[in-house]
């Protein structure tokens, strides 16, 4: 009986052992470099295995990262400054809802889909919280899987997309959520 209890003891200390030597192994292989850009008013933290790249082209004002070993996963964070339209109901100068920009994104890709003739599955759409602010939040798939969330802060937009392989985001979405949750607002003055 006494080497069945001791069996055991060593049998939970070994476990605790690995556990602790696999959560070490997974810190190391999760180390973040921090992204600020002050003129656009965010921070963010990145794999320090992505790459950076500021250049977004027509995209607008922001920087995307992509990882190393994958030509297609990405985490692009784009700003834009909010533009108000005329409400020619009341004639008045009003800006765009974030609710509104998150429509507008939704219908411009079934179109695109379309127009593409990739297959577009809507996943779901919710409420979120980023860097302190409310957001919007959609996934998708049209040929990966995509999502794209959306908040409102100091008169710009700003939208977080991640793109992947939909075989590869049950590995790195959980790092894509990282970023997410590392993102705040700074001020830039």
């Amino acid at each position: 009986m006494r080497s069945f209890y001791q069996f055991c003891i060593l049998s939970i200390i070994s476990a605790i052992v690995i556990l602790a030597i696999n959560r070490t192994v997974n810190a190391q292989s999760d180390n973040f470099k921090t992204y600020t850009n002050k003129d656009l008013g965010f921070t963010v933290q990145y794999p320090s295995k992505w790459k950076s790249n500021d250049d977004l082209g027509s995209l607008g004002d922001g920087v995307y990262f992509r990882s190393a070993g994958s030509p297609t996963r990405e985490f692009a964070v784009t700003v834009k400054k909010i533009e108000p339209y005329l409400d020619t109901d009341t004639m008045t100068l009003q800006n765009t809802s974030l609710q509104q920009y998150v429509q507008k994104k939704l219908d411009d890709d079934r179109k695109n889909s379309v127009m593409l003739g990739l297959p577009y599955t809507f996943i779901r759409q919710n409420e979120v919280t980023v860097g302190g602010n409310p957001a919007w939040k959609i996934e998708y798939t049209m040929d990966n899987y995509d999502f794209e969330i959306f908040t409102i802060a100091n008169g710009k937009l700003y939208q977080l997309s991640y793109d992947e392989e939909p075989l590869k985001v049950p590995e790195t979405l959980p790092l894509a959520n990282k970023v997410v949750e590392s993102f705040r607002f700074v001020d830039n003055k």
